[in-house]
C-alpha cells in the first residue's frame, strides 16, 4: 500500500462564516489540530484593484476586490500561540510584495517561535496594481523571487551574510533570530508542471506547489519532471515535495461532495503526491460545520490507506 499523504486544510476565503472576525479563523485552527489535520495554509493579496481585469491569472480570479485577506504571517503567529503540532503554511506568499531583509526576519521568527514548523509556499505574484503599489516591476517580478530566496537563505545563517544580485545586495550583514530549521527552512515554489519550472524548484526549494487546479495527470507530469531535476543536482530522489489541491465536486450534499473529492485519494502517491489540500471554503455554511466536515474529511483520507 502507499504510503498515507498528509492533510493540509486551506483557511482562506472562510469570510462567509467568520463574519470577517479572524480571530475565528485561528479557532478553526485549533479544531483542525485536534482532529488531527497535520498542516494549514494560507493564500495572500495584500491589496487588489477596484476592478480586477487582464488576461492570465487576472482572468482566472475568482474574487471580488473585497475579498477578506488577512495577512498570512500574522495569522499563522496567532496560530502557532495557541497548537503544539500543527504545521503552518503560506500557499502562496508573494515574496516580492516585501523587502527580502524583511522577509527573512519575518520567517525566521515565524519558524523558531513555532520550533519548527513553518512551511513557505512562495511565487511571485501576477496582480499588476498589487505588484506596482508595493515599488515591483511585474516584469521583473519572477527576478525579485529568485533573489528574495538567496538573501533570505544568505541572512538565515545567522552570520554576517553578504549576498549580490539584480535586485537586492547585503554586505556583512546579521539577521537574528535563525529559523528553528536553520538555512533550509522549507520553502515550496508555485508554478506548472514543466521541465522548466521543476529545475528551478530543484535549485531554489524543498517542494512543489501545482498552480491551480492541477488534475491527477498533470501531477504526476510534475513528479517526473521533479525526479529529472533531483538527479541533475544531486538531490536523494522524491526529496521534492509535492501538496496537491484535491479536486471540488459541486454536490448540494457534503457528503456526496467529500465522497466525490476522496474517491480517487489512493492514487495520488502513485502520482508522487506526499501532501493533499482540502479547500475547506467549499464545503462549509456556518461554523458550527468546521469540526464535523474536517472530522469526515480526516476519517475519509484514513481509510483509504
Amino acid at each position: 500500500m502507499s504510503a498515507k499523504p498528509e492533510l493540509s486544510v486551506f483557511l482562506s476565503h472562510l469570510d462567509h462564516i467568520i463574519e470577517r472576525d479572524n480571530s475565528r479563523i485561528v479557532e478553526i485552527a485549533k479544531i483542525a489540530e485536534a482532529v488531527g489535520i497535520e498542516q494549514v495554509v494560507f493564500s495572500e493579496h495584500v491589496t487588489l484593484a477596484e476592478v480586477i481585469q487582464g488576461k492570465g491569472e487576472a482572468a482566472k480570479f475568482p474574487f471580488k476586490s473585497d475579498e477578506n485577506y488577512p495577512e498570512p504571517l500574522v495569522m499563522l503567529g496567532a496560530i502557532a500561540g495557541c497548537t503544539t503540532k500543527l504545521r503552518l503554511a503560506t500557499g502562496i506568499l508573494i515574496a516580492p510584495l516585501r523587502p527580502p531583509t524583511v522577509l527573512a526576519k519575518l520567517l525566521a521568527t515565524l519558524d523558531n517561535v513555532s520550533r519548527g514548523r513553518l512551511d513557505v509556499g512562495m511565487g511571485s505574484g501576477w496582480h499588476v496594481p498589487e505588484l506596482e503599489a508595493c515599488g515591483v516591476e511585474p516584469d521583473r517580478a519572477l527576478e525579485h523571487l529568485d533573489n528574495a530566496i538567496g538573501a533570505c537563505r544568505a541572512l538565515w545563517s545567522g552570520e554576517p551574510a553578504s549576498y549580490d544580485s539584480s535586485t537586492i545586495s547585503l554586505e556583512s550583514l546579521v539577521c537574528r533570530p535563525v529559523p528553528f530549521q536553520g538555512q533550509d527552512l522549507p520553502i515550496w515554489l508555485a508554478g506548472p508542471p514543466s521541465i522548466k519550472g521543476a529545475d528551478r524548484i530543484a535549485r531554489l526549494g524543498q517542494g512543489w506547489l501545482p498552480f491551480g487546479n492541477v488534475a491527477l495527470d498533470g501531477i504526476k507530469r510534475g513528479s517526473d519532471n521533479l525526479r529529472i531535476a533531483e538527479r541533475k543536482y544531486g538531490l536523494a530522489e522524491g526529496s521534492i515535495g509535492i501538496r496537491a489541491p484535491l479536486p471540488v465536486i459541486s454536490d448540494p450534499d457534503v457528503d456526496r461532495m467529500l465522497d466525490l473529492t476522496f474517491a480517487g485519494i489512493d492514487e495520488y502517491p502513485a502520482a508522487g503526491a506526499n501532501s493533499v489540500q482540502f479547500a475547506l471554503w467549499r464545503y462549509v455554511k456556518t461554523l458550527d460545520d468546521v469540526e464535523p466536515v474536517l472530522t469526515k474529511v480526516r476519517q475519509r483520507l484514513d481509510a483509504a490507506f
